[in-house]
C-alpha cells in the first residue's frame, strides 16, 4: 500500500526534471498505469496494516476507482499537478484518520484547481468552504449535525473540483449513513432539472455525470448489501463512461456511444449499474422510484433529443474510447466470478 501512494509523487518529482516532451508523456502514462496495476493487486495481497491507513475492502476499492479514473486525461494539461492530485486522492481514499483525509483532499483539490483559477476563480472559495465543512463535520461529536456538515462539504467539493468526483461517494459512505438517500435523490432531481433547463452541449453531460453520482449516493444510503453492490458497480461504470467521453472528444460513433452510456441508455455504459440500483431500490424502498425514475428518464432524454445520426467517423478507427466502452460492457455483463464474490463481501462488510 505505501508503494501505491509513492508512485504518483515519485512521478511528479521525475516530471519536474527538464526532459523531452515524449519522455514526459511516457513517464506520466507509465506512472498512472503502474498505479492502476498496483491498486488492482491490493485485494489479492495479504499486506500488514499501516498506521493511519485503512486496510479494508472499501478503501482498496476506492483506490482502484481513483486510479482507473486517472488513466484518462482528467487533471488538465499539467502532468505534475495531475500526479500530485492522483496521490492526494489515493491518500484520501486509503486514509484511516479523518484529519488526514481532509488534508489529502485539500492537496488534491489545490493542484487540480491551479489550471482553472483564472477562468473559474469562484471555485477557490467554494472549495475552501467545502473543506471547512468536511473538517467541521469530521470533528463534531453530534452524529446528525456532523453527517450534515460532511455531506454539504463533499457536495461543495464536487461542484468546485469535479476531478474529485470518482472518490467523493466513497468518502460520503464513511462520513454519513441513511442521509445519503435524501442527498442522492435531491442531487438526481437537481441534475435532471439542470439538463432540462440548461441543455447546452457543454453543461449537459456534466449535469448527467453529477446525476449518476447522486444515484451512487442513494444506493449507498440504502445500506443493504444488494444496494451497495449496485453502487460500487455503478461507480466503476461511471468512471469508464466518463473516460470514454473524454477520449472520444464527442466525435464519431465512439463519442455518441460514450454519451449514451453516460446517460444510461441500454446496453451501454452505466446501464447495468443503474438497473441493479433500481432493482435494489424497488425491493427496499419502492416509494423512492417516484423520484428516481423521472430523474433518470430526464437525463436519458437530454441525450436522445440531441443525438445525431449514428455514423462511423474518421476518428473512430483508432479512437482510444473503444477501450473503456468495451471494458464497461465487460464489467456490466461479464464480470469474473472471483471479482463479483469480492465485491459482494465488500458490500456485506459495509452494510453491517
Amino acid at each position: 500500500m505505501p508503494i501505491l501512494l509513492m508512485i504518483p509523487f515519485l512521478a511528479a518529482a521525475a516530471l519536474a526534471i527538464p526532459q523531452p516532451a515524449r519522455v514526459r508523456f511516457w513517464v506520466d502514462l507509465g506512472a498512472v498505469v503502474a498505479t492502476l496495476m498496483v491498486a488492482l493487486s491490493l485485494p489479492w495481497q495479504n499486506a500488514e496494516s499501516v498506521p493511519l491507513l485503512r486496510h479494508d475492502r472499501l478503501g482498496m476499492f476506492a483506490a482502484i476507482v481513483v486510479a482507473l479514473a486517472a488513466v484518462a486525461p482528467r487533471f488538465g494539461r499539467t502532468r505534475i499537478a495531475g500526479q500530485i492530485a492522483l496521490g492526494g486522492m489515493l491518500l484520501a481514499g486509503l486514509s484511516g484518520h479523518a484529519l488526514l483525509t481532509v488534508a489529502a483532499l485539500a492537496l488534491a483539490a489545490a493542484v487540480a484547481l491551479v489550471p482553472h483559477i483564472r477562468a473559474g476563480w469562484y471555485r477557490v472559495p467554494l472549495c475552501g468552504a467545502g473543506l471547512g465543512l468536511l473538517l467541521f463535520g469530521s470533528i463534531l461529536p453530534a452524529a446528525p449535525l456532523a453527517s450534515g456538515c460532511a455531506l454539504l462539504g463533499l457536495a461543495a467539493l464536487a461542484v468546485a473540483v469535479p476531478e474529485l468526483l470518482p472518490l467523493l461517494p466513497f468518502l460520503a459512505l464513511r462520513f454519513a449513513g441513511a442521509e445519503l438517500v435524501g442527498v442522492g435523490l435531491a442531487g438526481m432531481l437537481g441534475c435532471a432539472m439542470g439538463v432540462l433547463l440548461w441543455p447546452s452541449d457543454k453543461n449537459r453531460l456534466s449535469w448527467i455525470a453529477f446525476g449518476q453520482a447522486g444515484v451512487i449516493a442513494l444506493a449507498f444510503g440504502l445500506r443493504s448489501p444488494d444496494a451497495i453492490f449496485a453502487g460500487v458497480l455503478l461507480a466503476v461504470l461511471l468512471v469508464l463512461s466518463q473516460a470514454a467521453r473524454e477520449l472520444a472528444k464527442g466525435q464519431g460513433l465512439a463519442g455518441l456511444l460514450a454519451s449514451a452510456g453516460l446517460a444510461g441508455l441500454p446496453p451501454f455504459g452505466v446501464f447495468p449499474g443503474l438497473a441493479l440500483v433500481i432493482l435494489a431500490t424497488a425491493r427496499q424502498a419502492p416509494w423512492l422510484l417516484v423520484g428516481v425514475l423521472p430523474a433518470l428518464a430526464a437525463m436519458g432524454w437530454a441525450v436522445v433529443a440531441r443525438m445525431p445520426t449514428p455514423r462511423i467517423g474518421a476518428t473512430d478507427r483508432w479512437s482510444a474510447a473503444w477501450v473503456p466502452l468495451a471494458l464497461a460492457l465487460l464489467v456490466g455483463f461479464a464480470l469474473p466470478g472471483p471479482v463479483t464474490a469480492w465485491l459482494h463481501v465488500l458490500a456485506r462488510e459495509v452494510a453491517r
